[in-house]
């Protein structure tokens, strides 16, 4: 009797385990097809940062969201997996295979509903590793555990240290207005300029590249920055556009950034934030979403001591009232406004200033569409960016209306590449046409030697803002990144491709571990 009972509770135990393992396979296929529907080039690195760092209520709205759109595929999915081992149609269905083909006359009927536990379990344990693998796959998993077991020389070869090169400021400090677009692109330009749309739908972001100083991966026409390790998601891209380094965290968890043991940002890291307050500039960062998300608050407080002006502060202030929200926080026509006010009181003291903004209206999934905004396109994320490019370019014409625009740099750069891949997949028509990162320098103090077929990253924004803000850089190289002003060669220059520079920085660095990440 007690034999049964035990054969009774395995089986029970079986069965419960075969269940599960089609859900989780079932909810691990789903979550790979959506990821590489819509975001194929995000990688582990990214998601082992946000995990170890906290995500604020705009990024769990989206993943939420994107749940709720696949539930019922998922529930399709599942009970798809579920035939071969339920039992509901017991005896009503027999498969019959004719075997006369293997050279001898037979036939073979088979009834699904009696197939063994142990061949069930064996079918649930196969789809549940096949999806594991699909999913690990999908964000490239098996390439980042093999780059951990690999070590580089890339910082003890490369590296510049910023805190001991050499740096001439001109007599009369230039001011600095440096903008963030998130997600921002080249993609949806016209394909006369470099873009991949018959008309562009952002004009005006266009026209201010092809009228300024806009460098470019291109021999002729608009391009920018190519996605380097690191740097593909925003406070990776800000932390190497300010500071010239990749972000990246422990694998381990113990992590070290913001939310850690000792709750610093790469503090061995020395940023633009940081050589500006050293040189007595008044800084000020606006964005429209909570600046704790992925340890922005701390990049800025400790690299730089910015005034920080995120949607808590609007909220604390009386710029928002207390129970305003929509998208991440609050919308980038308020973020503009909010930076016209505090330009008028950055440019009434008396030293130089550094305001940067940080746009989210363009985030995927599909942006937020202002209700003030015009609707030309059916496709509401074009929209978006339409908006999106009009209000930019408005914003830059009020500056260089005021008193302060001729002391004053204007600095416009996409923090990444976009993640919502399958929207640029629907746009892009050249086999090789390589997505970049957006660029325009408005009002720098040098000239390039040279715009174009310049094949760079985020890294070069580092030393190439100095230089636009009439900063001598000895040796022209800050940190990882290059002066684009210069003739010097960058890193993706040197290495031939960006993907040869990216397998370099995927690798393990010790000089990065120790002198970077936990000096």
């Amino acid at each position: 009797m007690a034999k049964d009972r035990r054969v009774s509770t395995r089986r029970t135990v079986a069965r419960v385990a075969i269940v599960v393992l089609l859900l989780l396979a079932a909810v691990f296929y789903v979550t790979n097809r959506y990821k590489r529907a819509h975001f194929g080039d995000a990688q582990i690195d990214e998601i082992i940062f946000y995990f170890t760092n906290g995500a604020d209520s705009g990024q769990m709205a989206s993943l939420t969201a994107a749940a709720q759109d696949n539930i019922l595929f998922c529930g399709i999915v599942f009970f798809l997996l579920l035939l071969p081992v339920i039992d509901f149609y017991r005896n009503r269905i027999t498969i019959n295979l004719d075997l006369s083909f293997l050279g001898r006359a037979k036939k073979l009927a088979i009834n699904p509903s009696r197939f063994r536990l142990k061949y069930k379990f064996i079918y649930a344990l196969s789809m549940f590793l096949l999806s594991t693998w699909l999913l690990l796959s999908s964000f490239g998993v098996f390439d980042y555990v093999w780059s951990l077991t690999q070590t580089s020389t890339l910082y003890e070869e490369h590296y510049v240290e910023p805190r001991t090169a050499a740096l001439e400021f001109p007599e009369k400090k230039r001011n600095l207005v440096y903008i963030y677009l998130e997600s921002m692109e080249n993609t949806l330009f016209s394909k006369e300029n470099g873009g991949q749309m018959g008309k562009s739908i952002m004009p005006e972001l266009e026209k201010l590249a092809l009228d300024n100083v806009s460098f470019s991966n291109r021999q002729t026409g608009l391009g920018g920055a190519l996605p380097a390790t690191g740097t593909t998601w925003t406070v990776g891209a800000m932390m190497a556009q300010s500071g010239g380094v990749p972000l990246k965290s422990s694998v381990l968890g113990q992590d070290h950034n913001s939310m850690g043991l000792y709750k610093q940002f790469l503090p061995g890291a020395y940023t633009l934030g940081d050589i500006l307050h050293t040189h007595g500039y008044n800084q000020t960062f606006i964005m429209g979403s909570e600046a704790s998300f992925g340890g922005r608050d701390k990049l800025l407080s400790q690299h730089g001591s910015y005034a920080i002006h995120d949607y808590s502060y609007a909220k604390k202030s009386g710029d928002i009232s207390s129970d305003y929200g929509v998208w991440w926080g609050y919308e980038d026509k308020k973020l503009l406004d909010f930076a016209k006010t505090e330009l008028g009181r950055l440019s009434q003291e008396d030293k130089p200033f550094n305001l940067q903004l940080l746009t989210v209206d363009t985030h995927f999934t599909d942006g937020w569409l202002d209700p003030s905004c015009e609707t030309a396109y059916q496709n509401q994320y074009d929209n978006v960016h339409a908006c999106s490019s009009k209000m930019v370019a408005e914003f830059v014409a009020w500056i260089q209306e005021q008193s302060y625009a001729d002391d004053t740099t204007i600095i416009i750069t996409g923090d990444h590449l976009g993640m919502q891949t399958s929207y640029y997949d629907d746009k892009i028509t050249e086999p090789n046409y390589s997505r970049t990162v957006y660029n325009v320098f408005i009002n720098p103090a040098v000239r390039p030697e040279s715009s174009q077929g310049r094949l760079f990253s985020s890294f070069d924004m580092y030393p190439s803002t100095l230089a636009a803000m009439g900063v001598t850089i000895a040796g022209d190289r800050l940190a990882l990144g290059t002066n684009l002003f210069s003739g010097q060669p960058t890193l993706v220059e040197q290495y031939g491709t960006i993907d040869a520079l990216n397998n370099i920085l995927s690798q393990r660095s010790e000089f990065y571990e120790k002198q970077i990440f936990l000096k």
